[in-house]
């Protein structure tokens, strides 16, 4: 074999090994920054854009890229199913004998059925419990059982929430409205999952853009927010970053955890 021929064999030896190390999951660079998390009920496998630090706060997802920040948050129940679920474990703690967290979980219940209730519908379905629970420390055990059963029962009371409100909800939590409109608004489906995402700006000026995605996933909120940074830097790397999630179809994310 001449020369020649041993050099050209031994570059496509070379291109095969470097095709099937590609093929490898982890060996691929654009997967190098592959990560799987639970973000609160939300187990997802991500691709942290390159150059970006992840900090994991448990119900939160940081990412940051010196001054600029994205967000990936369980903001919480957003539909009856999930109410009753957070109210199931709150019962769990309760009959564990974890009072004070107990109370404390359904304190910080939060969702967009009961944020836009009227205040009149809010005050029934909260009476069996702030009866209850007026002073908390003087509570009879005996009487919050059936307290927080009724509130359970109680959740059958809100209408579904309509998308428009949703997204309100969502920039409501995560954005600061007074300055902000809706700019832009489009469904994107990504690995099977469908997604809201919203494009939003300063009312007056039209800029300071920013951009928030959210699905519902088990009847709990994952949202995917630009806190910080300038959009035309930052929203290559947010596309990027929502893009890559995949949420795991796992039926236990829903389930109640104290």
């Amino acid at each position: 074999m001449s020369r020649r021929s041993d050099v050209r064999a031994g570059v496509a030896v070379a291109l095969a090994l470097a095709l099937a190390l590609a093929s490898v999951p982890g060996c691929s660079s654009p997967k190098s920054n592959a990560v799987e998390v639970e973000i609160g009920h939300h187990r997802v496998r991500l691709v942290v854009p390159e150059g970006w630090e992840r900090l994991d706060h448990g119900r939160q997802q940081l990412f940051r890229d010196a001054e600029a920040q994205i967000s990936l948050v369980d903001l919480g129940p957003a539909t009856r199913d999930a109410m009753v679920s957070e109210l199931r474990a709150a019962q769990t703690l309760w009959l564990a004998g974890r009072r004070k967290d107990a109370f404390q979980k359904i304190r910080s219940l939060r969702s967009p059925s009961l944020r836009f209730a009227p205040s009149e519908q809010r005050a029934d379905f909260w009476k069996p419990w702030t009866d209850v629970t007026y002073i908390p420390d003087a509570a009879d055990s005996g009487a919050i059982g059936p307290a927080l059963e009724a509130l359970i029962e109680g959740t059958a009371m809100f209408e579904p929430v309509t998308p428009e409100r949703m997204v309100m909800y969502v920039l409501m939590i995560g954005a600061d409205v007074r300055r902000r409109e809706v700019g832009q608004k489009e469904q994107r489906t990504i690995h099977g999952a469908e997604w809201t995402v919203v494009e939003i700006w300063d009312r007056v000026s039209h800029l300071d853009r920013a951009r928030v995605a959210f699905l519902v996933n088990n009847g709990y909120l994952l949202v995917l927010g630009i806190d910080r940074g300038v959009f035309e830097q930052t929203g290559k790397d947010f596309d990027a970053l929502l893009s890559s999630i995949e949420v795991a179809p796992d039926t236990s994310a829903g389930a109640p955890t104290p």
